[in-house]
């Protein structure tokens, strides 16, 4: 047993791969046995020990990820690498659930048949059987064979024995770079994937790429090398490959740079799904344009550090990772991981960034950046303005964009110039009640914190700062729970209450913050003699927002010759619905006044 099972053997068994761990025998138990971790961490009973003892270590850290096995357990046959071309694309079975094909009994005279005179029954239907035959030629032809996806295949390559092979005819100092078996069935291959198969070496993978001429693609997902080492017959093996895939290796990072030194033109590596915490003590390719980090377990941008002496890095994919801050001890700006300026696109979805600093400090991480994702993150979740006022996850965003100015794309989302101009204008707004909200006392460590602040304040003119002495005003008081409304009648109240010959006037109530909407639709109801929910009311919010005639043309470029003489454009006071409902209306108020605009349903 100890010749043919060792620990870093693949298996599979039922088409459920594994490695093994251990081979020996368990206390209290009668026989040997088979440790093994599968590759599914789910599909164990338990994490390597038994009764208390623990027989080996697993790759991955997780309570179900092993079990022990009879070494006489029946295991998938292993492929080689032709046997497994062939299985897939030369097959004489045609492997469709809904398709029956049959030859039937005599063939009526209406009936149609094919070239080799038979009738073909499909799904209980008689038919011809047309195309099969140049489908199966078509595939049979492996030579011109472009693109092979060879995975789940139970494929393994055992060196020894091929090398063996090709030296039959007597020749000496056979190396794996004399193997021909490859590139006689499948030359012409560009695009190769050997993902979740029973590869234990590096090597096995480089005997077969290196028979490739034309291979620039390769995927080597969900394997367990236990030796990544070349020798150096095989140095050669991955000269022209552009793209690599080493997503669920469970490689560290050494591992994967050691790996990736091999690939001298490497412009994409994707190393998904690793547990990799730390990018350090060793570099990537130089050539890198792009580095695909989902599903890792980095914490902050520092981690990835190592990242940033790649000149010409394009595009960091980092979503579903645990990256909350920059870095964890809160460095000086000449302390920041600088990645270089080629950078322009990074994905920071689905992380844990919960704060605006992590925001304001992007542009100096990253000051090619371009394009960003960073939807579902904890910081746009429960959001509110400086006096509490509820914010959705798009005001959000658009405080995102505001704060990096350079950015042109966000979300997936092409940033239009009125988008820009919309969400700089409302940003400003929102340092203008932060400032308000505050004492002056606090003014200029509030506007440390908005590093475009004097910047907007120069393009758009400073925000209106109406401090409250709310120090005066017991928070427990009466005073400090009412708010004075100010209703109006809009268009259609006005022409409703002429119609009635009455005159809409405007008038004012003190209110409890706490009021619904439902009981503010009451009170102004009963003032104006009309039906409380045949009403409608719209509040100033007090941010900045476009008026429909702002001086932006439909170009986005400003245009003085699109104004009328004495017609004031430009900002304008956003409004928003109070929909009727039980939602309290000091949600959307700021400060202790609100004037709010009356209309019909």
């Amino acid at each position: 047993m100890a010749a043919q099972f060792y620990p870093g053997k693949r298996l599979s068994f039922n088409s459920d791969l594994c490695t093994v761990r251990f081979v020996g025998s368990i206390q209290g138990v009668k026989g040997d046995w088979l440790g093994v971790e599968w590759d599914d961490p789910t599909r164990g009973k338990h994490d390597g020990s038994h009764n208390g003892v623990r027989y080996f270590e697993c790759a991955r850290k997780h309570p179900t990820t092993s079990s022990f096995v009879r070494p006489n357990r029946p295991f998938d046959p292993p492929l080689s690498y032709v046997q497994a071309l062939k299985k897939k694309y030369a097959s004489d079975s045609v492997d469709e659930p809904n398709l029956d094909i049959g030859v039937t009994g005599p063939v009526p005279a209406n009936v149609p048949v094919n070239e080799r005179g038979k009738v073909i029954k499909i799904s209980g239907k008689e038919a011809e059987e047309v195309g099969f035959d140049k489908i199966r030629k078509k595939f049979a032809n492996l030579q011109e064979l472009r693109i092979a996806i060879l995975d789940c295949l139970c494929m393994t390559r055992p060196l020894p024995a091929l090398l063996e092979h090709a030296a039959a005819d007597g020749k000496a100092n056979i190396t794996a770079a004399d193997l021909t078996d490859v590139k006689d069935v499948s030359p012409k291959i560009y695009d190769l994937d050997l993902s979740r198969n029973l590869f234990e070496e590096w090597r096995e993978v480089a005997s077969i790429s290196i028979q490739l001429e034309k291979l620039t693609q390769l995927r080597a997902d969900g394997n367990r090398f236990r030796d990544i080492e070349l020798d150096k017959s095989l140095s050669a093996a991955f000269t022209k490959v552009t793209s690599l895939s080493l997503e669920d290796t469970l490689f560290d990072w050494k591992q994967l740079a050691l790996i990736s030194s091999g690939f001298p033109s490497l412009k994409s590596l994707t190393a998904t799904n690793n547990a990799l915490s730390r990018c350090e003590g060793a570099s990537l390719p130089a050539t890198l344009t792009e580095i695909v980090l989902e599903k890792n377990e980095f914490q902050t941008l520092a981690d990835l550090k190592a990242l940033t002496e790649l000149p010409n890095l394009k595009r960091l994919r980092l979503k579903n990772n645990s990256i909350s801050k920059v870095d964890s001890q809160a460095p000086t700006a000449s302390e920041l991981p600088v990645f270089s300026q080629s950078l322009e696109d990074v994905d920071l979805a689905y992380n844990a960034i919960d704060n605006w600093r992590f925001i304001e400090a992007l542009p100096d991480v990253f000051p090619g950046l371009r394009s960003l994702r960073i939807s579902t993150n904890p910081l746009y979740e429960n959001l509110r303005s400086a006096n509490g006022r509820e914010l959705s996850a798009d005001d959000g965003y658009m405080l995102t964009m505001a704060r990096l100015k350079g950015l042109e794309s966000m979300n997936f989302s092409k940033i239009s110039a009125k988008e820009r101009l919309n969400a700089e204008t409302y940003y400003l707004s929102q340092i203008g009640i932060e400032l308000s909200s505050a004492p002056e006392s606090q003014e200029e460590a509030i506007l440390g914190s908005h590093r475009r602040y004097k910047e907007l304040c120069d393009e758009y003119g400073e925000p209106a700062v109406e401090r409250q002495e709310t120090e005066r005003i017991d928070p427990n008081s009466l005073a400090a729970r009412l708010i004075n409304f100010s209703f109006y009648a809009g268009e259609s109240v006005k022409a409703k209450l002429a119609d009635l010959g009455r005159e809409a006037k405007e008038f004012s109530v003190e209110l409890p913050r706490s009021f619904t909407v439902y009981s503010m639709l009451g009170v102004v109801g009963k003032q104006l003699g009309l039906p409380p929910l045949k009403l409608k009311l719209f509040c100033e919010t007090g941010d900045v927002a476009l008026s429909e005639q702002s001086s932006l043309g439909e170009s986005g470029e400003w245009d003085s010759e699109e104004e009328e003489d004495g017609a004031e454009k430009g900002p304008a006071k956003r409004e928003v619905e109070w929909v009727a409902g039980t939602k309290i209306v000091g949600t959307w108020v700021e400060g202790r006044e609100a004037r709010v605009r009356v209309e019909t349903c």
